[in-house]
């Protein structure tokens, strides 16, 4: 037991660690500013679905580690044979989609319990940097002014 909350902390440490040095690097490091706007904010999205994936493998390498190794738990119903599996089960979990076609039994059911509030927060710290670039970045054409009288009918 006691392993798996020392595991599950380390994944914490580790994914929002890995998380700030994606953002620091983003926002720093955005492409050249002769790129376009648009470009630009679509870099920045790629690049933080990439640390996403990134995150979700290692839960997934930690659940192989966790299962295969030092037998902390299983994974019940689906049958987890392969990496791709286990990457499914993580995805799963970190995005809490909650599909419940493999679920963990053991210890592991706190790590699963914890990348779900890791995966949250993470998913929530990325969307809130995606809306702030996209205000800084994006060129946004004023359709309405609300200090407008014809707007009104004055």
């Amino acid at each position: 037991m006691i392993s798996t909350v020392f595991l599950a902390i380390f994944l914490v440490i580790l994914t929002l660690l890995f998380h700030y040095r994606v953002l620091l690097w983003l926002s720093v490091s955005i492409p050249h500013p002769n790129f376009p706007a648009q470009a630009r904010v679509l870099f920045i999205v790629m690049m933080l679905f990439l640390a996403h994936i990134i995150e979700i493998a290692l839960y997934a390498g930690a659940y192989i580690v966790s299962i295969e190794l030092f037998e902390l738990g299983v994974l019940e119903g689906m049958t987890v044979n392969d990496f791709m599996e286990y990457m499914y089960f993580s995805s799963v979990i970190y995005t809490s989609l909650g599909i419940g076609d493999i679920h963990p039994a053991g210890h592991i059911r706190f790590l699963t319990g914890i990348e779900a509030l890791n995966g949250l927060l993470l998913i929530a710290w990325s969307a809130s940097f995606a809306f702030l670039a996209m205000r800084r970045l994006w060129p946004w054409i004023e359709c309405c002014d609300t200090d407008d009288k014809s707007s009104r009918g004055e």
